[in-house]
């Protein structure tokens, strides 16, 4: 590993981040950790505070990088797509970064900030804009519908897929039996958004 002398700051937040997310994927999120990407990357703990503010900002910076992945694949899954189409292909790519990826996504939804700290605005601007995608689907499917009804609906969707995944991650979702998780997250979007777009 080169020293300090043969990488800039930025060079050296990017390996850190790197490390975060590679020591999630190999031994899980639970075990990421100041000493830990700081031995990964052979450098003192101390080295990762100057480059964030603290090991929650670590955390926060490497998860936008999942954020942003997540955010371009939906944009693209959505493409010359009808909005009910477009909104099925969202929850699909959903389920398949969650599957695919899911130490990162473990680590994107279980990190909880110390001491009750509000995430910071930036990292939930990012988030937001995940919403908005469903959200914006949503208008052109119902453009009766009220900004109120469609932030809703953006919520509730997200809130049934996210368990979804979350029981296909942790291999509990074969209790309810064979059926697979593609096929249950297409029949739950699906009819949720026939009987929300009928409603008065």
């Amino acid at each position: 590993m080169a020293r300090r002398n043969q990488h800039s700051k930025e060079a050296l937040r990017e390996l850190a981040l790197d490390a975060v997310q590679r020591i999630a994927e190999r031994d899980g999120p639970h075990i990421v950790s100041a000493r830990k990407v700081a031995h990964e990357i052979g450098y003192a703990p101390g080295m990762l505070y100057h480059l964030f503010e603290n090991i929650d900002d670590l955390i926060l910076q490497a998860n936008a990088r999942t954020v942003m992945m997540l955010t371009d694949t939906l944009r693209q899954a959505i493409q010359r797509k009808k909005p009910i189409n477009a909104v099925l292909a969202m929850a699909s790519q959903y389920l398949a970064l969650a599957q695919q990826n899911s130490r990162r996504w473990q680590l994107l939804f279980e990190h909880a900030m110390r001491n009750d700290v509000p995430v910071p605005s930036w990292y939930q601007h990012q988030t937001d804009t995940l919403f908005e995608l469903v959200e914006q689907q949503l208008a052109l499917l119902a453009p009766e519908k009220s900004s109120k009804d469609v932030t809703l609906a953006a919520r509730s969707i997200w809130s049934a897929v996210h368990g979804v995944c979350l029981l296909a991650v942790t291999g509990k979702l074969d209790v309810g039996g064979p059926v697979q998780a593609p096929k249950i997250v297409e029949s739950l979007v699906r009819h949720y958004l026939l009987g929300w777009t009928l409603e008065k």
